[in-house]
């Protein structure tokens, strides 16, 4: 006997249920009846069971039953009869190979139902009478169960019914009297997905929902159901010319006419539909909008234009009519001219606008006007920047750029930004100084970004420690495409080590134009964090080159060194730099960081999270500069004193060569007269030729206390025309000297 855990409970609503759904069982649990306890819900759905018995509920008291998901194939007559006083919502599905009408147990045992969901039954037709004994029935949906017509008096005695739903059929237009024949008080009607092509006059007069999508609808009559609030019409062969339907739906607050055959909106088609709130037009062929097109929606909250073929000319005003418009899509219209002047007139409560995927390329105006704008979305375009007055409004909660072309985070000044999604550009570089603008920014997309990790990057992984929820950084997908040896890898994963920068390549952020001549040192004030890292001198000359040098007293270096210059005033860092351990001291160009007056700056150096800092004044027109060891004149020498130095420092090292020189040819003629002469049999001078050396292999000697040049006992038979012979002995240096002999030919 299996045993299966099914899960009781309790919700936040107070009621309580038996969950056994994906439980993969195969027929109904047999529930034992231990208390009297009367549970609202059975949820049975998405398992294997393929057969209801009798007595399969014994012991059960339930008011909803849920069995969608199961293919049943055989239900016993008794089924369901001990919960025939209880059970008020039945949903079940079938197998419609096995089952080809409403099987009896539930017409007979359950005409309490005041809810019946069928689906996959394989009807083909509903007779009459059918549901004669749900007197109580509220609510009935027969899906998907091939239902292609209904008799006359299918539905009668259901006087009570709210919604019907007969979604996935194959009903007609040959079924709309006996749709609307016998529902005095029907509310809410779905009939999607079915094969309606025209919708004519109906009795029902107090239908509020109305949903027929996915139809092929052509025609509506212009005098239907007058008391719709609700109509959903998309997927459709709608025409601009049969619109006119809406002149009678005066309490329309929904309106879908998604994906039919609209090109354009007759001026003031509206004009009776005072109370919509929310329109959608996605997915048409309109080509333009006139002023008067949306004449009449004073009400209008949302408006949906995607996809269509919008064009707007410089000086209309398509919106004028529907100032209270609160969010508007134009998502793929590619072929828009925006100008300023098309959205002037929803500047009062406009909160959400979006453009996504419009081929824009430049946007040259200011949007400053929406004073109430809380999400901006210009995903899937061509833009590059933003005007810096594109957005100057404190009501900006989120804005998405994905997949532009921007190099750089955008120069936009937005105190209370959220959200900003830059995923899918060309950002490698993220300046600090750039997320200053958005001090409250808690999420920044980076996805698919080519970043380069170097230390510029260390100071955007510690915002996300410090910003990002501590779960949700580890799903982050920053990925480095530089350098080779991180490529690939996830920012976030990279200790701040890795993240180094060539010290030939230093990064200067520069946040004015006016040169720093010299600056003054001050004592500290800030307290040093680390007790071995002293910062020893800062020496600034005027070509402006800063020199910083620093003692470490720890006898194991640290792998590297970060340095950071901050501007006190403004918390603004000038500039960093990953410095390798060994190194202590650099020299850093700061000729393009200018400054008009006294500047108040921190220089920081660190390691990980501890720092040793100074205080610094950078000072115009100030003759020395003081360290805290050294003092320098800032006095810049003239042209004639650097070329004396110039003459002086060629004149010098002249000197130097000579002497090097004279020393080298002095120890070559010492050497040559300490040399014993070895020329013999000879006593005529002769001059010194160039000579032209001929050797010629001789036997191996047997000579094993010396090595001759020559073995042969006849020095001057071989050779009678030469004037003379060299013989030379070398000593022997091991006890055998096993050395070919070579007779050598001198020639003078």
């Amino acid at each position: 006997m299996n045993l299966v855990f099914c899960q009781a409970g309790i919700r936040q609503d107070n009621t309580n249920y038996i969950h056994c759904a994906r439980k993969q069982l195969k027929e109904i649990p047999n529930f034992t009846r231990i208390t009297n306890t009367f549970y609202d819900e059975l949820v049975l759905n998405d398992n294997q069971i393929t057969e209801i018995s009798s007595n399969a509920f014994q012991g059960l008291r339930v008011k909803r039953l849920n069995l969608s998901g199961n293919k049943i194939r055989s239900i016993s007559s008794d089924a369901f009869l001990e919960l025939s006083n209880y059970l008020e919502e039945l949903t079940i599905e079938f197998d419609p190979e096995s089952i080809h009408q409403i099987p009896d147990a539930i017409q007979i045992n359950l005409i309490n139902l005041r809810s019946l969901k069928l689906i996959d039954l394989n009807l083909t037709q509903l007779k009459n009478h059918t549901f004669s004994k749900f007197r109580k029935l509220e609510s009935l949906s027969i899906i998907k169960s091939n239902v292609k017509s209904l008799q006359s008096d299918a539905f009668h005695s259901l006087t009570n019914l709210r919604y019907l739903n007969l979604d996935h059929n194959q009903l007609n237009d040959s079924s709309w009297i006996s749709l609307t024949k016998y529902f005095p008080y029907l509310e809410n009607l779905s009939l999607s997905q079915n094969q309606f092509h025209s919708l004519k006059h109906t009795n029902i007069s107090t239908l509020k929902i109305l949903d027929l999508s996915s139809n092929g609808l052509q025609y509506i009559d212009s005098n239907i159901f007058h008391s719709l609030e609700k109509l959903f019409l998309q997927n459709n062969e709608l025409n601009s010319l049969q619109l006119t339907f809406l002149f009678a739906l005066k309490h329309l607050t929904e309106l879908n006419l998604d994906f039919n055959r609209l090109t354009f909106l007759p001026e003031r088609i509206f004009q009776s539909n005072i109370h919509l709130k929310d329109l959608s037009l996605q997915g048409n062929d309109l080509n333009y909008l006139t002023n008067y097109s949306l004449f009449g929606l004073k009400n209008l909250m949302h408006l949906n234009l995607a996809r269509n073929r919008l064009q707007f000319s410089s000086n209309s005003q398509p919106f004028q009519y529907v100032s209270s418009l609160k969010i508007l899509n134009l998502d793929r219209n590619i072929q828009m001219n925006l100008t300023e002047n098309i959205f002037r007139d929803l500047s009062s409560n406009l909160i959400e606008l979006s453009l996504q995927n419009c081929n824009l390329t430049n946007i040259n105006y200011s949007l400053n006007f929406l004073q109430n704008l809380q999400r901006l979305k210009l995903s899937s375009n061509y833009l590059k920047e933003l005007p810096d007055n594109f957005l100057d409004s404190n009501s900006i909660l989120s804005i998405d750029l994905q997949r532009n072309l921007f190099t750089s985070i955008p120069n936009l000044s937005l105190k209370n930004l959220i959200d900003f999604d830059l995923s899918s550009n060309q950002i490698s570089v993220i300046n600090e100084d750039e997320l200053r603008n958005y001090p409250k920014l808690k999420t920044i997309g980076l996805t698919a970004n080519p970043l380069i990790c170097n230390c510029h990057l260390i100071w955007i992984q510690q915002w996300l420690r410090k910003n990002y929820d501590r779960d949700l950084v580890k799903f982050l997908q920053w990925t480095c495409a530089q350098p080779k040896h991180l490529a690939g890898k996830q920012l976030i994963n990279i200790h701040e080590d890795d993240l180094n920068c060539d010290q030939n390549k230093k990064l200067i952020y520069t946040s004015t134009d006016v040169a720093i001549t010299s600056m003054t040192y001050t004592p500290s004030t800030i307290e040093t964090t680390v007790e071995n890292l002293i910062i020893n001198d800062v020496i600034f000359n005027p070509n402006g080159i800063l020199a910083v040098s620093w003692t470490y007293l720890s006898r194991r270096l640290p792998k590297y060194y970060h340095l950071k210059i901050y501007d006190e005033k403004t918390s603004r860092l000038i500039f960093q730099s990953l410095i390798t351990g060994q190194q202590n001291s650099i020299e850093i160009d700061l000729s393009s960081y200018l400054s008009n007056g006294p500047l108040s700056s921190i220089i920081c150096l660190n390691i990980r999270q501890k720092k040793s800092c100074q205080n610094l004044i950078l000072q115009m027109n100030t003759n020395m500069f003081q360290s805290a060891s050294l003092v320098l004149s800032t006095n810049k020498p003239n042209n004639t004193d650097q070329f004396i130095y110039l003459l002086g420092g060629i004149f010098l090292g002249a000197i130097l060569v000579c002497s090097i020189l004279i020393i080298i040819c002095y120890c070559r003629l010492c050497y040559h007269s300490k040399e014993p002469k070895t020329i013999e049999k000879s006593s005529k001078p002769f001059y010194y030729h160039p000579l032209n050396v001929i050797s010629y292999p001789q036997q191996q000697s047997n000579n094993t206390s010396e090595c001759s040049l020559h073995s042969s006992t006849d020095t001057t038979s071989h050779l009678p025309n030469d004037p003379y012979h060299i013989y030379q002995q070398i000593p022997s240096i091991h006890n055998n000297c096993q050395i070919y002999s070579t007779r050598t030919h001198v020639l003078v």
